[in-house]
């Protein structure tokens, strides 16, 4: 499929991967961060741990979720289907798989961020039983993240590197 709108090589996927990563860790991320500490720590928790969720997000979505997406795209998608209804396959799927995994990755970055300059510990127990009632919430805003601003402006870059 010869879209203007996908990547056509896996280093354009890369360049695809990254923009969607770093604008979801910033929105989502933001998000996150700010109901887990509030408006008085949220600057600080955001600069230390933002690099770490992205890079956790980055190597998740290039190297893991990326591929079980395509292989469970591969099973609904048909060859007379349009590139719309593959890219809500995509988008359906590639969003249940982050947004579950960095539901415990984002706080782990945290804790790791927080540890590292020497302000707590890593609680994995904590994480883990955090994660039923944090998923939902990071699934809801993933979705709409994703779809109206993440994924179409890494598409729009695809646009613009195939017409340049």
């Amino acid at each position: 499929m010869d879209d203007p709108r996908l990547p056509r090589c896996p280093k354009e996927g890369i360049i695809f991967g990254t923009v969607v990563a770093a604008i979801s860790c910033a929105i989502i991320g933001g998000i996150n961060i700010y109901l887990a500490v509030g408006s008085s720590e949220f600057l600080r928790a955001f600069l230390t741990s933002y690099l770490i969720v992205f890079a956790f997000a980055f190597v998740l979505s290039n190297f893991i979720v990326e591929g079980i997406a395509r292989r469970i795209v591969g099973r609904f998608y048909r060859p007379g289907d349009s590139v719309n209804s593959m890219i809500c396959y995509n988008l359906i799927a590639f969003v249940l798989m982050m947004s579950a995994s960095m539901s415990v990755l984002g706080p782990l970055a945290g804790q790791i961020a927080d540890t590292v300059f020497g302000n707590g510990s890593i609680d994995l127990g904590r994480i883990v039983g955090n994660w039923i009632n944090i998923w939902p919430r990071n699934f809801c805003i993933a979705f709409w993240v994703e779809m109206l601003i993440a994924q179409p402006i890494g598409r729009m870059v695809m646009v613009k590197m195939h017409t340049a």
